[in-house]
């Protein structure tokens, strides 16, 4: 007891404090866990263990200010701009950061704390069947509880995307996803290989399987499955299976590496609950200013302990600048464990109730499938070894964004969120006030109608305020899908639609001067006598126009269709998976004359 005393009494004395946010944080020493002099471990004030030994990370507000303090010290400029201060041990770490933020030279300063990461996985499983890409009621679920994934397929596939999954490494040659991984940084070893070192580090396979897994035949299918991904390896775990510390520096390496590797979107399914002031930093500075000042989306996972956000108000998920996302079941309910609150912005579909997720796991016998269902490389949701949890969630929205960005690459981080936002299915019983609620965000993100509306945003820049030749006239002479004509301006061309090459339409000419007459009366088409035997069906009639189509640009797929009697405008998509046209439509207004459309 006296020596416990002794230890309460003359701790504090040593001053453990620093300044975050611009508040004074003391930190609670850990004796027993202190095997060494360095680090040195503590609690912080919401139970997170962390430790801290020689290195004061911090940002000084010019190169005066930081010329005044570095030729006293060994530092090391980092690629995020922050400077690392070396110091001989903790108390002068402690010391420094103090001394530096109260200066005034410093935006902020504190140590280089080791932290362990908190991953976002609960019970990981997976799953055969992707209900949550396209739910129908299979194992019980409740249909349409999903993100309109299969929909989404047939406008994006996140072609031509780079996405960072941040987390802890990665099976680089698993057979789905082999392809998928364009670049690659340890950054617990400290080298150029993300690949897992033992059966423990499977968070990451599991995540980048739900985002870029291949459409290759072989197994699942993800979301974005023809993006490319940079694999960010920053949570490492010892031979034990114990998470291994890291420094809040290597996170800022992490960020910096995903955006000098030109990330579009980034994937973060962890969180440290006690975000350092410098992380907050740098991940408003990408939000803000990355992609050439469009801002990158970052999704972070809200976390699985079922609490409020006095729980997790100081973990990354709840900075304003990420997007948090829960969790719901294949009932439509928020998961047990699903972190709820203010910051929360939109769920995604996982585990908690009868079914969890598809998804890659590690090859063979070492992850999350043993082998035991007979199958080592992926886990199904109705084995005991999926995969779900807010971890499985984050991936999902993340290659939804993907997917917005290879229609739209000129979408803003905010203009990501606000399509989300709009778009959200209002999933659950809890009224949703001003479009959201403290569970579940603005709802159940919709891949299907957030693609679209980024399809429209980018359409509509490109044509409003400007007028475009009328290319033709369209009569919907049956009632079949392919029962259209096209009839030129000039009245010279004729054609019947025949079908589709591929995605492209296939249409079939008349004979040149089909017909010896054809008169525009209004709405109205009108065909004189016509050589041609499948003209004669025409001859002599009238029919409605239904529409025009003007090719604003210079792609095989830029044209507005716009409608005759409402004249709303719609995108052209060729033909959907039930062998029907798909048309975006646009939220812009349209004028039409006898040879032009103008948009307004």
């Amino acid at each position: 007891m006296r020596l416990i005393l002794l230890f309460i009494i003359i701790f504090p004395l040593l001053g453990w404090e620093y300044y975050s946010h611009g508040h004074l944080v003391s930190l609670t020493p850990l004796a027993f866990f202190t095997k060494t002099i360095c680090p040195k471990y503590f609690l912080t004030s919401n139970g997170q263990k962390v430790g801290v030994d020689n290195r004061v990370l911090c940002r000084f507000k010019n190169l005066s200010c930081q010329q005044k303090f570095t030729k006293n010290y060994r530092f090391k400029k980092l690629s995020s701009g922050d400077i690392l201060l070396f110091v001989h041990n903790p108390t002068e770490a402690f010391e420094l950061s103090k001394k530096l933020y109260e200066s005034g030279y410093a935006l902020y300063a504190h140590p280089d704390f080791l932290i362990e990461p908190k991953k976002r996985s609960f019970d990981p499983l997976f799953d055969p069947l992707q209900w949550n890409l396209h739910n129908y009621g299979q194992y019980g679920a409740r249909p349409d509880v999903d993100m309109d994934v299969y929909e989404a397929w047939q406008y994006a596939s996140g072609k031509g995307v780079r996405v960072a999954v941040i987390d802890n490494g990665f099976d680089l040659s698993h057979p789905d996803l082999r392809g998928a991984f364009v670049g690659q940084v340890d950054l617990v070893d400290m080298d150029a290989n993300a690949s897992y070192d033992n059966p423990y580090e499977i968070h990451g396979t599991a995540c980048a399987g739900l985002i870029a897994a291949r459409k290759n035949g072989i197994g699942v299918q993800g979301i974005a499955y023809d993006s490319d991904l940079l694999a960010i390896k920053l949570i490492g775990s010892y031979a034990s299976g114990q998470d291994r510390p890291l420094y809040v520096s290597t996170i800022l390496e992490a960020f910096m590496f995903a955006d000098e590797m030109g990330a579009q979107v980034i994937n973060c399914s962890w969180g440290t609950y006690d975000v350092a002031d410098a992380v907050r930093y740098i991940i408003h500075k990408l939000a803000t200013e990355g992609r050439s000042g469009k801002g990158t989306p970052i999704v972070f996972a809200s976390g699985n302990e079922g609490r409020g956000q006095w729980y997790w108000g100081d973990d990354e998920s709840a900075l304003p600048d990420v997007l948090a996302i829960g969790a719901v079941n294949d009932y439509g309910d928020i998961a047990w464990y699903s972190n709820y609150g203010p910051a929360l912005d939109f769920v995604a579909p996982s585990g908690g109730g009868n079914l969890a997720i598809t998804t890659t796991d590690i090859s063979g016998p070492l992850g999350c499938a043993d082998g035991s269902f007979g199958h080592p490389d992926y886990c199904y949701a109705t084995d005991i070894t999926g995969f779900n949890g807010t971890s499985a969630a984050a991936p999902q929205v993340t290659a939804v964004i993907a997917l917005m960005l290879q229609r739209n690459p000129e979408l803003t981080k905010d203009q990501v969120v606000q399509i989300l936002a709009k778009t959200a299915k209002k999933i659950g019983s809890i009224p949703y006030e001003n479009g959201r609620n403290d569970y579940f965000g603005y709802g159940l993100v919709d891949a299907d109608d957030a693609v679209k509306i980024a399809i429209a945003l980018k359409v509509e820049q490109q044509v409003k305020g400007k007028a475009f030749p009328i290319a033709g006239y369209f009569v919907h002479y049956g009632l079949g899908a392919y029962d259209w004509l096209y009839i030129s301006t000039n009245k010279k061309l004729v054609a019947k639609l025949a079908g589709m090459n591929g995605r492209y339409l296939r249409w079939e000419p008349l004979l040149i001067n089909a017909f010896d007459n054809i008169q525009i009366q209004g709405d109205l088409i009108h065909f004189g006598q016509s050589s041609d035997p499948f003209g004669q069906n025409f001859a002599g009639r009238s029919f409605a126009i239904n529409g025009y189509f003007v090719h604003y640009a210079l792609g095989p797929y830029d044209w507005i269709y716009v409608t005759a009697n409402t004249h709303h405008p719609y995108k052209f998509e060729g033909l959907g998976f039930d062998g029907n046209f798909l048309w975006v439509p646009l939220e812009t207004s349209a004028s039409i004359t006898q040879s032009q459309v103008r948009f307004r």
